[in-house]
């Protein structure tokens, strides 16, 4: 019954993200049958096995119960039919956000029992605060004895200028380390840290994405040490940061980054291309990916304009010509288009 979209990108894609959103296995092969206008067997003339008779209808079921399909009026014996997603698609997403909000509560109430916990208690200091100009040594320090991997979450206030951490992070992916941030959008309406940190990053070879938010600021290196903020508000106030070495702790940080590294959207590099965008349609120039990368991330229209220092009137006729582009009637729309040609 499963679907095999191995010869069809799209029906792959558009598995894998089902499968992001918490439909299983048998779910997701039975819809892209639908949605391909392959009969799934068990229908018509030909029978299935009774064990593959059940799978298949508890599969129906399940589409039926996400609103994804309803049952056929002429009788259960023929397939389902697939109706407009999008109620079923914003339930989806809002228990997937549930899901991290709930992982993010037990994060931090796991940090809360071991703070209070005696650390020596467990044979060693899991985690220890440091201030002043301390932050910016152990830091710079562990960053540059980086070897592997840094995973980072990127979030006002910054430590040190927007160009000097970009310098920092170049010379790291230049001798091969692998580099992921997730960016709040924040981040981009930051007063140039667009152009002169994240956007040198990812064309030197940064995977980068982007949430409206982040819960902490945080950078992973190499899963022996991790740094983290005790809150966004103490960072900004008394410029405290905790640095955490290898725990329970370190691990349930790491998690927290790969749920949300998951419901990111990409941003890529301005200079790289792929054949499959470029066969979608031209891509759109510099300035105007700048636009969509805020635009994605919710940063508001004056914010953009003073990023771009443009006249209201060019901002308005480039994002018409985006969506003319695009063939979106909305700016959302434009948003899932620009995501999904790869123009981010």
């Amino acid at each position: 019954m499963a679907h095999d979209g191995a010869d069809d990108p799209h029906s792959a894609e558009l598995a894998g993200h089902l499968a992001a959103l918490g439909v299983d296995r048998e779910a997701v092969g039975l819809y892209l049958d639908l949605l391909s206008g392959i009969e799934p067997a068990g229908t018509g003339a030909e029978r299935e096995p009774a064990v593959y008779s059940v799978r298949r209808a508890e599969a129906v079921g399940r589409l039926v119960e996400l609103g994804l399909v309803v049952e056929n009026p002429e009788g259960p014996a023929r397939p389902p039919l697939p109706v407009p997603p999008g109620a079923a698609l914003d339930l989806l997403s809002r228990r997937a956000t549930l899901r991290l909000e709930e992982a993010t509560a037990a994060i931090a109430g796991a940090y809360e029992r071991y703070r209070r916990r005696d650390p020596a208690a467990s044979g060693g200091v899991v985690a220890e605060e440091v201030t002043g100009d301390d932050i910016e040594r152990r830091l710079g320090e562990a960053l540059g004895s980086a070897r592997k991997e840094v995973l980072r979450f990127d979030t006002p206030p910054y430590f040190w200028s927007s160009a000097r951490g970009a310098d920092s992070e170049i010379a790291m992916l230049q001798r091969g380390v692998q580099v992921r941030a997730v960016y709040a959008r924040a981040s981009l309406a930051h007063p140039g840290h667009l152009t002169t940190n994240i956007q040198p990053c990812v064309d030197a070879g940064e995977q980068a994405r982007v949430l409206p938010e982040l819960p902490v600021k945080l950078t992973i290196i190499d899963d022996r040490v991790g740094f983290v903020s005790l809150s966004i508000a103490d960072v900004d106030i008394s410029g405290s940061l905790l640095v955490v070495r290898p725990s329970g702790l370190l691990t349930a940080l790491r998690a927290l980054f790969e749920a949300c590294w998951e419901r990111a959207l990409p941003i890529q590099s301005v200079t790289g291309s792929s054949p499959a965008s470029a066969a979608l349609s031209v891509r759109p120039g510099p300035t105007e990916r700048r636009i969509l990368a805020m635009l994605v991330a919710g940063v508001p229209d004056s914010q953009i304009i003073r990023e771009l220092g443009v006249s209201r009137r060019t901002f308005f006729r480039r994002m018409e010509l985006l969506m003319a582009q695009a063939g979106a009637a909305s700016r959302f729309q434009l948003a899932l288009q620009a995501q999904r040609r790869g123009w981010l």
